[in-house]
């Protein structure tokens, strides 16, 4: 198994019970100049769909192009103020549990396939995965940080 995937199983869990400390109240609750708990959830249902693609097309061809997505516009563009946090959690954990089911079955080899960024920087699987896990790790941190706050 590689090291990652224990990683990425158990940053999933980790997310997953930072979001339990909130009631249904709490997560609405934004304190002055930082984002509520349900647009934490779904800015990373956003992404985990962006990584998986990223992910899956690394897997699937040889050498893609890496596909970009500006965060900083998905709060208003894709309504987070309106959207259903259990429809996006159910997106994080189903997306989560796929790419774990995905990951867990490729070859060693498999996790040195590349992506290229428009810039000519080449990535591996691996290096997608790490950088990924790191992104839920601090939206995990920010969610008990922001208990704390509320």
């Amino acid at each position: 198994m590689h090291p990652l995937i224990e990683k990425f199983q158990q940053h999933t869990t980790e997310f997953l019970d930072a979001l339990a400390l909130f009631n249904d109240r709490e997560r609405l609750i934004a304190p002055e100049g930082e984002w509520s708990a349900a647009f934490v959830v779904h800015h990373m249902a956003d992404g985990e769909l962006h990584f998986a693609a990223r992910y899956l097309h690394t897997l699937g061809s040889d050498n893609p192009p890496m596909v970009y997505f500006e965060e900083e516009r998905y709060p208003e563009a894709l309504h987070y103020a309106k959207r259903s946090v259990a429809k996006s959690l159910a997106s994080i954990a189903g997306n989560r549990a796929m790419v774990l089911e995905i990951l867990s079955a490729i070859s060693d080899e498999a996790w040195s396939r590349t992506t290229t960024t428009i810039d000519g920087v080449a990535y591996s699987l691996a290096d997608m995965v790490a950088k990924a896990d790191e992104h839920i790790v601090a939206h995990t941190e920010q969610l008990r940080a922001l208990k704390t706050q509320i």
